[in-house]
């Protein structure tokens, strides 16, 4: 038996599956895909417990969501209070809590955004990007949005055929022949070349996941700064894709200002951090651009939905306080020193870390899916990518112990496939 104070992991406990995996096989669709079998009874700040005792270190925030931490008592104290209100949806009408969350994020935010289109998943904000890119080109007789291979941008067929390549929407027998794809620069010499591109004036915009979801791998500097000059030059919009680097993820309230003070993006797609629970999301952008086509439908069922934008606006108070900056500085700078000491071991390829984002890439699927089950049966929870990285992003609240801990945990599972 494990038994510390972040972890407990009881004799009996096996990663096998159970009727819950049964149930959801058989009710659910296949393509949902498979995760690791922990079954998630309850989560509080950056532990995971199952209904059985068993407890973990979280290493993933959910899905790099639960920023505030799982189950914040500010964030669950403002839900609270939103339902004994009786106000629960009020679809597209006003509401004070609404103004309230949307007011909040712009001046949070750098001035150069001005308006804020609300929704409720990540997918929805980059199809909402998706139309208005269209829009903006169409209007200014320009053809080409530029994506890169390998990246993601959600499910819906708008974010779909910005994603991954031109095979991602073979699906849908849709293809759009205005988006083209360039390589990711997983190097650090790689340089952007712009003589791989169209003629500079068919050039719309650029679309940059801001680190590439797969393995929390960063663009080089000098790659992003060549970028964006160009695209600033030929009149090309920026646009970066910040569902899982925003909200401070990357040490920084949205992750492209880590590469640069001087990048000033046109928009950027915003979610899972965004409330740290609950759905909603947000495009950010300037008014010429969000505002040019009155007939583009930016609007939704629950978009807005009060309960979302009360669990937002909790989730952005906390983060922004001064008192959660403060701590959260220093747990960075200790998450990035044991990520720098990963490279020492030997099964260990590379590691792409920044603020409370890091993949660690390994030798092999094999390997790292190993490493993953070691982690789980000594109570740490990273994410199983189910290649050859291993994913870590905790709740920002996590404790320097509890790091310390677990990354102890990560060095020993390594460790232990050798």
């Amino acid at each position: 038996m494990i038994k510390t104070k972040n972890r407990c992991i009881k004799d009996d406990f096996m990663l096998s599956s159970s009727e819950l995996t049964v149930n959801k096989q058989n009710n659910e669709p296949k393509s949902l895909g498979s995760q690791v079998h922990v079954i998630w009874d309850r989560a509080k700040d950056f532990n995971v417990y199952d209904r059985d005792g068993n407890k973990w270190i979280d290493m993933t925030a959910g899905i790099f969501t639960a920023n505030a931490g799982h189950a914040n008592e500010n964030i669950k104290k403002a839900i609270k209070a939103q339902v004994d209100s009786d106000l629960l949806f009020a679809y597209q009408y006003e509401t004070e809590i609404r103004d309230r969350f949307v007011r909040k994020l712009l001046e949070i935010s750098p001035d150069y955004f001005n308006k804020a289109v609300i929704l409720n998943t990540g997918s929805e904000a980059t199809d909402a990007m998706y139309r208005i890119l269209k829009s903006w080109a169409k209007e200014n007789k320009r053809k080409y949005i530029i994506c890169f291979n390998g990246s993601y941008h959600g499910r819906v067929l708008g974010s779909a055929l910005m994603c991954g390549s031109k095979e991602n929407t073979m699906w849908s027998g849709i293809n759009d022949d205005d988006i083209l794809f360039i390589d990711f620069p997983y190097n650090e010499d790689d340089v952007f070349d712009p003589s791989l591109l169209p003629p500079k004036e068919m050039i719309a915009a650029f679309l940059l996941e801001t680190y590439q979801g797969w393995g929390a791998c960063m663009y080089p500097a000098n790659y992003i700064k060549k970028l964006y000059d160009f695209a600033k030059e030929s009149g090309a919009l920026v646009c970066f894709d910040e569902i899982q680097s925003g909200f401070y993820r990357m040490g920084e309230l949205y992750g492209y200002t880590t590469y640069s003070d001087n990048i000033q993006p046109d928009m950027i797609s915003l979610g899972k951090g965004l409330s740290s629970c609950l759905p909603i999301s947000a495009v950010l952008g300037r008014a010429d651009i969000i505002d040019l086509d009155p007939t583009t439908n930016l609007s939704g069922t629950h978009a807005g939905n009060a309960i979302c934008c009360a669990a937002g606006l909790a989730n952005l108070e906390f983060l922004t306080d001064m008192e959660f900056q403060q701590g959260f500085q220093k747990r960075v700078a200790y998450f990035e020193k044991r990520c720098e000491k990963l490279l020492d071991l030997q099964l260990v390829s590379k590691v792409n870390y920044k603020g409370m984002v890091a993949g660690i890439i390994m030798e092999s699927t094999d390997v790292a899916n190993k490493v993953v089950e070691s982690c789980l049966l000594n109570g740490v929870l990273p994410v199983c990518t189910f290649r050859e990285s291993i994913k870590l992003g905790p709740p920002l609240t996590i404790s320097i112990d509890a790091i310390q801990e677990a990354f102890d945990v990560i060095e020993q599972a390594i460790s232990g496939v050798v």
